[in-house]
């Protein structure tokens, strides 16, 4: 992969904010906050008083740590910090897609993963972060994106989730966390499956998440189906295991009403991809598995925006993201980096 879509950021904390913003310029951060807002308000509708609001609410209550960085991008992009704060909550309440699968390659596990969102082609970056202390982390996102929901860190553990509904929202808090912000915490200091587990049971997320975790230095795979308070893990029966969004091991209230059919059907027919599959599985068979006609989404102005594949034992990450439906018209391309 061409380096000039891979952003590298080795300072302090405060002083990642200002690197990112100033690297990016007021000009171009600007068109990239409003052709958010725009994209959410045409898909989903806003209500502006309340991003007025409530964006700012939510910006003071996230870690103390990760507002110092927001605040250096609004200094270093000489933007508002309310700009930035809007830019993130415009587009916390829609609702997701995302399918996925892990699968055993020759006793390595591998991950699957189509990103279903807004803003087709706008995915394409990589942001490899280091702050003092932490654990250096690679985010596949937007420009400018300190969170992600897909992500890599030097420790060999892959992490990203899929977004799922939830009952159980409470009022928000400091030890509350925004999912996307969630795999930023864990890249930054977890190094095994069983370190996620104990981020998991120590926080509340303010979403759902079908989490997927690779830890390449030993093999070890989960998937958590995480409410606000809770989660499940699933077994792994098999060699493989496919999710979407919705629940498959965590029980959900009776009472509870949501339409998972797409879900249901993307993740069914995953599993029967990958069953077809099971003796011969390769890179190629993987890509077209996330650039089946039935898997991937295209609903024009949102869908699969960006696609990975990736082995964390063997370092190996595959990307897509400059087509769209990006699995099926994008040029796939493998990433070559150092930490």
């Amino acid at each position: 992969m061409k380096a000039d879509i891979i952003n590298k950021f080795i300072v302090k904390r405060e002083d990642i904010g200002i690197s990112i913003g100033k690297s990016i310029g007021r000009k171009q951060f600007k068109h990239n906050i409003n052709r958010m807002i725009e994209a959410v308000d045409k898909n989903y509708g806003i209500n502006f008083e309340k991003l007025e609001s409530e964006s700012m609410l939510w910006l003071e209550s996230i870690p103390e740590e990760y507002q110092k960085e927001l605040v250096g991008i609004a200094q270093g992009a000489d933007l508002s910090i309310k700009q930035i704060a809007q830019w993130y909550y415009s587009s916390m309440s829609i609702d997701g897609g995302c399918t996925s699968f892990i699968t055993k390659i020759d006793n390595s596990w591998w991950v699957g993963r189509n990103n279903d969102y807004l803003l087709p082609k706008a995915w394409g970056h990589i942001n490899i972060i280091e702050v003092e202390g932490k654990i250096p982390v690679m985010l596949f996102g937007l420009e400018g994106d300190i969170f992600s929901g897909t992500g890599f860190n030097k420790e060999k553990l892959w992490l990203h989730y899929n977004w799922l509904p939830v009952w159980d929202l409470s009022e928000k808090s400091k030890n509350t966390l925004t999912p996307f912000i969630f795999i930023r915490k864990a890249l930054e200091n977890c190094s095994s499956v069983e370190d996620v587990k104990q981020l998991l049971k120590s926080t509340v997320r303010d979403g759902g998440m079908n989490l997927f975790v690779i830890d390449g230095k030993n093999n070890q795979s989960a998937v958590f189906e995480c409410s606000s308070k809770n989660y499940k893990e699933r077994k792994i029966e098999c060699s493989y295991l496919a999710g979407a969004n919705h629940y498959a091991a965590a029980e959900v209230p009776a009472d509870f009403n949501f339409n998972f059919d797409n879900s249901i059907k993307r993740q069914n027919r995953v599993e029967k991809l990958l069953l077809e599959q099971k003796d011969s599985i390769s890179t190629r068979n993987m890509i077209d598995i996330l650039a089946d006609s039935k898997v991937e989404q295209n609903n024009n102005l949102s869908g699969t925006v960006y696609s990975n594949i990736a082995c964390p034992a063997e370092n190996l990450i595959y990307f897509a993201y400059d087509g769209y439906p990006a699995a099926s018209r994008s040029k796939w391309q493998k990433i070559e980096w150092d930490w």
